[in-house]
């Protein structure tokens, strides 16, 4: 029985040591570097673009040639006629297909951009939301175990006859508050890490992730007017509608040279038993004549196609100046809540804590006062973990919009 004693306690000891092992822990960089060309989702947003580029292919292909065999027999007269025909396209009609259809791409590949764009921005506000859940569990955790020690404290007192009942279980009481404020913070956190997760690990169970928060210099916002014309330069939603537009003109053009019509060149040989027989050539030309179908509806359909990416871009345009400026100043705003709120709390929530506890232990203060003081300076404590999450969901918001990561 002993040596199984022995290893049933090597397990238990090396269970905390597994589970370190398993947790993963993640800077928003390394998160970022995960989410490479290799990744399910970015292969997933790239996957339009060659279907985009197999159009290219359709619109740059030759017509096939057509071969035609025909046999007539009259009167005892036999004529045997091989000739293969080729349509010419001389109209340009091609070359603007192609070039129509290229537009396309770019306007894939651009919209493929910003989708990982997106993913990016997705990610980083998962990690944002892991590192805020993780900074208010520990806030509560920290609160929570201070006032079990006066708890403690406070029951060692009762039992020699030095403190009430009450004031016990008004310690009691507080710590289950702040218990069920640190479940649900923990489940919070629970939940951020599972979609942290589906970027870092494709779903699959790895352990627990923390959100390293990397130390460094805040990044200062750029002007107005920098924020709108990175925006310009860098989204691709903006980018793909202009390709959009280019697209439909040069498809446009197409149409119109629909009605010039493309000939198509037969040659071949003619033979015939009549006279003791001969052997000829025979060469035709055959062009179609544009009289019902002038590609009135293909070149509609081009023209509104532009046109609605025009509107979508103006619209577009019109309304991003605004939006990153709202967003820049939110960011600033809440820039500045935080760091007054930081500063605010920075000597005063220690100081309050130790002045309650001195004198509550000198018999000035009663329980109440020392419970609401710990109270207050854990609620301050997560109320800046919460100020500072709001800063970075702002940051994010207003880097999706201007296409300016903030580090």
């Amino acid at each position: 029985m002993r040596p199984s004693v022995v290893g049933a306690a090597v397990i238990v000891a090396l269970l905390p040591c597994a589970a370190a092992a398993q947790s993963l822990s993640l800077t928003e960089a390394e998160a970022l570097a995960r989410l490479g060309p290799d990744s399910p989702r970015v292969r997933a947003a790239r996957a339009g673009v060659d279907i985009a580029r197999a159009d290219v292919l359709a619109a740059a292909r030759w017509p096939n040639p057509r071969v035609t065999y025909d046999r007539e027999s009259v009167a005892g007269v036999t004529e045997h006629l091989a000739m293969i025909g080729q349509t010419l396209p001389i109209t340009g009609v091609r070359r603007l297909n192609v070039d129509a259809a290229s537009a396309r791409v770019e306007a894939s590949v651009r919209r493929a951009d910003e989708q990982i764009r997106r993913l990016r921005g997705e990610l980083r506000a998962a990690f944002a939301d892991l590192w805020a859940a993780q900074e208010r569990e520990r806030a509560l955790t920290s609160a929570r175990d201070r006032l079990q020690e006066v708890a403690a404290v406070i029951a060692r007192r009762e039992a020699a006859g030095d403190a009430a009942g009450f004031d016990r279980l008004r310690a009691e009481r507080e710590v289950l508050d702040l218990d069920a404020e640190r479940d649900v913070a923990s489940a919070d956190r629970a939940r951020a890490e599972a979609i942290l997760a589906g970027f870092v690990t494709g779903g699959q169970a790895s352990g627990s992730i923390v959100a390293v928060h990397s130390p460094g210099a805040r990044a200062a916002l750029p002007s107005l007017d920098e924020l709108v014309a990175q925006a310009e330069r860098t989204r691709g939603d903006l980018a793909a509608l202009t390709y959009d537009a280019a697209a439909a003109r040069l498809a446009e053009r197409a149409a119109g040279r629909l009605a010039i019509p493309e000939p198509e060149l037969v040659a071949g040989t003619k033979s015939s038993n009549a006279g003791g027989g001969d052997f000829g050539s025979v060469v035709t030309l055959h062009v179609s004549i544009p009289l019902f179908d002038r590609s009135r509806p293909e070149r509609a359909l081009a023209r509104a196609r532009a046109a609605q990416a025009d509107a979508q871009l103006e619209a577009s345009r019109s309304v991003l100046r605004a939006e990153i400026a709202s967003l820049r100043a939110l960011v600033m705003h809440r820039r500045d809540a935080a760091d007054r709120h930081r500063a605010a709390i920075a000597q005063s929530a220690d100081a309050l804590e130790r002045i309650a506890q001195v004198s509550y232990d000198a018999g000035e203060r009663g329980i109440l006062d020392l419970v609401d003081a710990l109270r207050s300076a854990a609620d301050a404590r997560v109320r800046q973990v919460m100020l500072d999450a709001a800063s970075r969901q702002s940051e994010l918001q207003l880097d999706f919009a201007s296409g300016w990561e903030i580090r």
